[in-house]
């Protein structure tokens, strides 16, 4: 097994109370390796995983960085922004989440929750641009009226969902655009909020 640089491993613990100070989140594996010119995500999450055997840092439960308790304003939830609203699932690995946002629980509650960029203009008139960012609750059922991230064709997309006479009806809040009719779809979760980004 390669042994770690004790450099290396100073600049990463280094790195992420600089990163946390500057922009009030942790850093992705993604950003320490840019930053410190390593050679793959791999490398950076055996430093990561060292520096949390030592105490230096902590880890969520889903393996990045947790934020610094001294940052935290309350109890909080850390939840993942894992890109946009694209063709698949939501891949929760870690190499696939962008960065991670501490949100406080007295807001958002405590359920387990993902973080997407809205896409497209299906859903302006919900006040939901593109670029904005989205928190979504994961759950794999709705009420009529939610607004849902749903797989449909191999296809995420964020609509408000209908259910009815042995179909599905997936509306986009844009007067410009149709209705969507299915028989059946995938529930990935629920919108909680929308972060608006300007």
């Amino acid at each position: 097994m390669r042994v770690l640089s004790e450099e290396t491993k100073n600049a990463i613990a280094e790195y992420n109370i600089e990163y946390q100070k500057r922009h009030g989140i942790s850093p992705s594996f993604r950003n320490i390796m840019h930053a410190l010119n390593l050679n793959s995500l791999a490398t950076v999450q055996r430093y990561v995983k060292q520096l949390e055997a030592e105490g230096l840092i902590e880890r969520t439960n889903i393996g990045n960085i947790a934020p610094l308790p001294k940052l935290w304003g309350g109890e909080t939830v850390t939840v993942p922004l894992i890109g946009q609203i694209a063709c698949g699932e939501p891949c929760l690995e870690v190499e696939n989440i962008e960065e991670s946002f501490s949100l406080p629980c007295s807001i958002f509650g405590n359920s387990e929750m993902f973080m997407l960029r809205a896409s497209g203009e299906s859903m302006i008139d919900a006040g939901i641009n593109p670029g904005d960012l989205l928190v979504i609750r994961r759950q794999e059922e709705a009420n009529d009226g939610d607004i849902v991230v749903a797989l449909v064709n191999g296809e995420n997309t964020l609509k408000r969902i209908y259910k009815g006479n042995g179909e599905v009806r997936l509306h986009p809040e844009n007067k410009t655009m149709k209705d969507i009719v299915v028989k059946s779809c995938e529930i990935q979760g629920v919108l909680v909020s929308c972060i608006k980004m300007y």
